[in-house]
């Protein structure tokens, strides 16, 4: 029974998360799609750095913080981007 109640909670979460989605302007849907593309752009990046220095094409030193320092720096970006979309949103429709 709590089950059930769960997931009514959760779907009516995710019906207002869309309709306030679709009702943001566009320039914030386009931060929020421009974060979202460069965050995944950085961690394909990071994958990619990882992959050259585990097969030993690229040595490196303190390698792993670079990797470290990649993935976090983009997931701060993102999360500043994401904020900054929603309070332009905020700002627009006053």
């Amino acid at each position: 029974m709590n089950e059930k109640n769960n997931t009514t909670k959760l779907r009516s979460f995710f019906n207002i998360a869309s309709k306030k989605f679709m009702g943001m302007n566009k320039g914030s849907k386009i931060l929020l799609k421009l974060g979202t593309s460069l965050f995944a752009l950085f961690l394909l990046v990071a994958l990619a750095l990882e992959i050259l220095l585990i097969s030993g094409t690229v040595v490196l030193q303190n390698h792993m913080y670079l990797i470290e320092w990649t993935m976090i720096y983009s997931f701060r970006f993102w999360v500043m981007i994401v904020f900054g979309a929603f309070i332009l949103d905020i700002l627009v429709k006053r």
